[in-house]
């Protein structure tokens, strides 16, 4: 069984308004000891509401011991006048293995007239006690379809990159910068991806095309005929006037959809704006 939590934290602030990685850490443990944690919306040195400049990354190391932890900024940058950089993102912890990394920075596009911060992917390799799994987490433009439909396509693309590369292995030294990376062809994508199921975006990640086999909505596989259990909108109706509903996902690559044991939503911690949820695969003749 392999458990993998993700949640959209919003640098620790909750409904009250209030700021605590204590409190996400609790509440994370409550429901699970998870063997993956992807979490969005992690900052280093950024100006809080509070006022407090932390490095959430380095607090969540210590909260979350016995995790390795990866972190991908979307943005970095050194303001003038200042010593310490500002970043922002998403992480990953692992309690397994980690085989290899990746940063992607997804696209901003160009033509558009609208452009808000920068977006990115955090991937990581894990070894499972049967095979490596990919893990990636993301957290996509809120503000702008166009730029969102843009990002993931990006996603696809990098997910056919890793198809080809377990296809056809590159002829490389066998140590060193230039040896093989391990990009395991089973793929999680998990994270806050600001659409809905009834989005083209969606449609987009879940049906076949001709070059790209679609990937299957954890939830939707085990539940066809329930709508999604909201992973906003359900204590801060000032942020989500729309009320609740699902903009959170885990999407599965097919050759994992029969290791899809279940996903449960935390839908009763205000700790974040986001639900968490847990998805577990779990498949005694394979993991």
């Amino acid at each position: 069984m392999i458990q993998i939590l993700s949640w959209n934290i919003q640098n620790g602030e909750g409904v009250d308004g209030s700021i605590s990685l204590n409190r996400i850490a609790d509440t994370i443990f409550d429901m699970s000891t998870p063997d993956v944690i992807c979490l969005q919306e992690v900052s280093r040195n950024c100006e809080l509401k509070d006022g407090t400049q932390p490095d959430q990354v380095n607090q969540l190391s210590n909260l979350f011991k016995g995790y390795l932890p990866f972190f991908g900024p979307a943005y970095d940058v050194l303001r003038a006048g200042e010593s310490q950089r500002e970043q922002f993102g998403n992480i990953i912890l692992s309690k397994l293995p980690v085989l290899s990394t990746f940063n992607h920075i997804l696209p901003q596009s160009t033509n558009r007239i609208f452009r808000h911060m920068p977006r990115q992917v955090t991937e990581i390799t894990i070894q499972t006690p049967s095979f490596p799994i990919c893990v990636m987490t993301t957290h996509l433009e809120y503000g702008s379809q166009d730029q969102r439909h843009e990002q993931v396509k990006r996603i696809l693309a990098i997910k056919n990159d890793i198809d080809n590369l377990s296809q056809y292995p590159p002829i490389i030294q066998n140590s060193g910068p230039y040896a093989k990376l391990e990009r395991a062809n089973r793929v999680i994508i998990c994270g806050d991806f600001n659409f809905e199921s009834n989005s083209k975006e969606y449609n987009l990640l879940t049906s076949n095309s001709q070059n790209q086999e679609a990937l299957i909505d954890s939830w939707r596989y085990l539940n066809p005929n329930s709508e999604h259990a909201p992973t906003c909108g359900i204590f801060d109706k000032k942020q989500w006037s729309d009320g609740a509903h699902c903009r959170d996902f885990a999407f599965v690559s097919a050759n994992l959809k029969d290791n899809i044991d279940s996903i449960f939503v935390n839908v009763e911690t205000d700790a974040s704006d986001h639900q968490p949820f847990i998805l577990t695969l779990s498949n005694p003749n394979i993991l």
